[in-house]
């Protein structure tokens, strides 16, 4: 039998919960994945747009579709934003993908912090978005037996939200 862990005051989230991106006003169902490094972000008709200077390096303003809503009623929502970076990152299918990393404002219940997110299409996968340990470390603890324990299922099914 194994012993729970100290209590470090840190808050308890379910494994899936829902996911705020206030800085481009989304409002999706996440997958809090312990298992997964980075955090990923659904989008279709990810391109380039133009360039922005980052750390002196020039990278490009890309511009991608996010969309949520039911199936049978799809919502799109066209979001800039500048890369920060890119990410060699390995799909559930264990290939690579190098990735353009993006950094948002992301708000999932008392977690509030600023992190680097990956784009890519996520077809198929039943969550739009991943929060990987990168973004959780040092935020929060993941009960992986229970969701919705901070935003609550009706939240989850509120607001032309999909998984």
């Amino acid at each position: 039998m194994s012993t729970p862990p100290a209590d470090n005051g840190l808050p308890v989230l379910g494994w899936k919960e829902h996911v705020s991106l206030p800085e481009w006003g989304l409002e999706v169902r996440g997958k809090l994945d312990t298992g997964a490094r980075s955090s990923a972000l659904h989008v279709t008709r990810l391109e380039e747009i133009g360039e922005h200077e980052h750390d002196g390096d020039p990278f490009p303003v890309v511009r991608f579709d996010v969309v949520l809503g039911r199936r049978d009623a799809p919502e799109h929502h066209e979001i800039e934003a500048p890369v920060v970076g890119h990410r060699i990152v390995k799909d559930t299918g264990a290939r690579a993908e190098r990735r353009p990393v993006v950094r948002t404002r992301i708000v999932c219940g008392p977690l509030d912090t600023v992190a680097d997110v990956t784009l890519t299409d996520r077809t198929g996968m039943i969550f739009r978005m991943l929060l990987g340990r990168l973004t959780l470390e040092h935020h929060c603890l993941v009960d992986p037996a229970n969701g919705y324990l901070v935003t609550g299922a009706a939240a989850a099914k509120a607001g032309g939200t999909t998984a």
